[in-house]
């Protein structure tokens, strides 16, 4: 949407977000003082989490290393550790994060979670703060960035923090592509510190033609299709916020920053 453009509005109520991420938002300096409302579709969350359970399982049980091996004609089986001993972090627990750990821990892993701020949940480990970062990463097998993209949270997954990972962890975006540091990430996937990454956003999107991630050999990039907006199901969400507005009810959920 054009920066300004929603200050012209002087009628204007709500905003009604067709996605969870908000920092173009974010980057109106004349955005209104009115409710910012994230569309978190249940259907979204599905397709989220499946997405992440489906790279989780490639990158534990060594998929891509079988596929190499069909291209040889190679027949050898190699021996996964248990689903149960595979540690699997979800960094941000909003309601998309929140979906995607239970969902992990459902399916029988290691399921833990780091959130900016204390935040509990039932049967998954829970950290928060710097310290806590540092230590979730330093026991980690598969990272999850799920954190919105904020001047707190720009470039996080830096050299210095993707680092504390044990050699052979892997990468999963789902967020926003600018809490990564790409740079840093292909240097520790070039000296084998990381096995491999899967990510889904970036910075700036369409991903350039000339950007060295497309053809990096151990980074999967998909265009931003992790969750997608389905009219069927994210109208009727959209129409029940509408109504809470028009209600005086508070609609669901409001970006924080944004609440009034």
């Amino acid at each position: 949407h054009p920066a300004g453009d929603l200050a012209t509005y002087p009628q204007l109520r709500a905003i009604l977000n067709l996605g969870a991420g908000t920092d173009w938002l974010e980057a109106d300096a004349q955005l209104p003082k009115v409710p910012v409302v994230r569309l978190l579709d249940p259907a979204v969350g599905v397709d989220m989490a499946n997405y992440v359970l489906y790279w989780v399982l490639h990158f534990h049980r060594g998929f891509a290393r079988y596929q190499r091996q069909q291209r040889q004609l190679a027949w050898q089986r190699f021996q996964a550790a248990p689903a149960s001993q595979t540690r699997v972090t979800v960094l941000g627990l909003g309601l998309i994060g929140t979906f995607i750990a239970e969902r992990i821990s459902h399916s029988g892993y290691l399921a833990q979670a780091w959130n900016r701020s204390a935040k509990q949940l039932d049967g998954i480990d829970t950290y928060f703060d710097r310290d806590g970062l540092h230590t979730v990463l330093s026991k980690t097998d598969v990272l999850v960035n799920c954190l919105p993209h904020t001047s707190e949270t720009d470039k996080l997954l830096n050299e210095q923090t993707l680092a504390r990972m044990p050699q052979g962890a892997h990468l999963i975006n789902v967020s926003r592509g600018g809490v990564i540091d790409h740079q840093a990430l292909m240097r520790l996937l070039d000296s084998n510190h990381l096995a491999a990454a899967a990510l889904d956003t970036f910075d700036r999107e369409p991903l350039a033609e000339n950007s060295p991630l497309w053809k990096h050999p151990k980074i999967n990039v998909t265009p931003h299709m992790s969750g997608a907006t389905y009219p069927n199901t994210s109208a009727k969400v959209v129409a029940d916020n509408i109504l809470r507005i028009e209600s005086g009810e508070r609609p669901f959920p409001i970006y924080p920053q944004y609440d009034v």
